[in-house]
């Protein structure tokens, strides 16, 4: 039995009543590690581990992902969001270990602060529309109920990048370094910097000089971006192509809403691009399902009617597991509700107009009301400002569209 007071250094128990301390603190246990000891993640798939005193850098095959101490405010989440295979702890001093088998965690409900706040699965039933196939809804519905498929975590480097970006005291040389530790996101981040989204001139050829141009927001946009590529990896024809259009209908949806944003003041282009870019991100926990159960819907009839009903609400669960803002889980959440009524003109607005917009420019048309008649185009005041109307502009911007998609999702 490991002291009770180990338990109570971190959030997740604090609310727990004495019983349960109890029970926990007989089940777990701490586990010593010296320096350059490892802790491989894909080992711990049936544990959930906390740090409890020491440090240690949280690594993959790719290099230092980030570094974590006891005294962080990073050490209240466990010590893994995943058990990626490559992912593991190099401890950095002699460590301990609180290690909780999961099934002690889901025996009492335990929400880590990075999913703290209720995911509202309850309510999926109510989204389901008339005059559909109610039968295969209800199946999906019930694997994300009962816990049988997992909504996906974000990588380590994403969360820490994503974490920085929020300092407001984050300089752009403890930027690069942070980025440096995932070679990949840094090569697309100098990819970008020099594409014809941002010009196309002035080559950057360092990834502090590609932050300088490309600035705070338009860095986390490009992490997300890459990040989605990897997010999952599916086994399923259907699946895979599904997958695939979902990256670019995304990105070009967020370039879109960026190239809007530039035309209409008080709206940041960049943090348009990130609107765009994860509207639609419900999609990936329903293809998990379906990857994992392609009965379900193994044509694409019913994919695409799974896909309309669920996406929007499984999107503002997954964004608020993430910890994104309130503003982008709603536009998650309302992305394609058309007579949503608001007092002014957001940047869910401008998602639905660029979704509007994105059968011109490659991607699928989108059932609506026509734009003209969109209460988000009103809003917005589009009707004076006479944008994307000619077919030059539709060129150049699915010129950058391509490229972007090129860059961000190859290999």
């Amino acid at each position: 039995m490991i002291d009770i007071e180990y338990l109570l250094k971190f959030d997740d128990f604090k609310d727990l009543d004495d019983t349960a301390l109890v029970y926990i603190s007989e089940k777990a246990k701490v586990a010593s590690y010296q320096i350059n000891d490892r802790i491989i993640a894909e080992k711990e798939s049936k544990n959930t581990l906390y740090l409890v005193h020491g440090a240690f850098d949280i690594q993959t095959s790719g290099g230092v992902n980030q570094s974590m101490s006891a005294e962080s405010e990073r050490a209240q989440h466990p010590v893994f969001t995943n058990n990626a295979p490559g992912l593991y702890a190099r401890c950095i001093l002699p460590t301990e270990i609180l290690r909780i088998e999961k099934y002690i965690i889901d025996k009492y409900g335990i929400r880590h602060n990075r999913d703290k706040d209720n995911l509202d699965y309850d309510n999926l039933e109510t989204v389901i529309a008339g005059g559909t196939n109610v039968k295969l809804i209800h199946e999906i519905t019930q694997l994300f109920k009962s816990n049988a498929v997992t909504l996906p975590s974000l990588p380590e480097i994403a969360l820490y990048i994503n974490s920085e970006l929020n300092n407001k005291d984050l300089g752009t040389k403890k930027l690069a370094q942070v980025i440096q530790m995932d070679p990949i996101i840094a090569a697309r981040i100098v990819q970008v910097a020099n594409s014809a989204l941002y010009g196309g001139s002035n080559n950057s050829d360092s990834i502090q000089n590609a932050i300088s141009k490309i600035g705070l927001e338009g860095i986390r946009n490009i992490v997300m971006g890459v990040v989605l590529r990897d997010l999952f990896m599916p086994n399923t024809e259907l699946v895979v192509h599904k997958m695939t259009q979902f990256y670019e209908d995304s990105i070009r949806t967020g370039v879109i809403c960026y190239e809007l944003a530039k035309q209409i003041p008080e709206f940041n282009p960049e943090r348009a691009f990130l609107f765009g870019l994860l509207h639609n991100i419900g999609v990936i926990p329903i293809l998990v399902a379906v990857d994992a159960h392609p009965e379900l819907a193994h044509k694409t009839s019913n994919l695409e009617m799974v896909l309309s009903q669920l996406k929007s609400h499984i999107g503002g669960m997954i964004l608020q597991q993430w910890q994104f803002d309130n503003e982008l889980i709603d536009n998650a959440r309302q992305a394609y509700l058309w007579d949503r009524n608001v007092d002014k003109a957001d940047y869910c607005d401008l998602v639905q107009v660029a979704l509007k917009h994105s059968h011109l420019l490659g991607g699928k048309k989108i059932e609506g009301p026509a734009l003209f008649d969109l209460p988000a185009f009103k809003r917005l005041g589009l009707e004076e400002l006479n944008l994307i109307d000619n077919i030059t502009a539709l060129k150049e911007i699915s010129v950058r569209i391509t490229e972007l998609i090129k860059m961000i999702c190859k290999a």
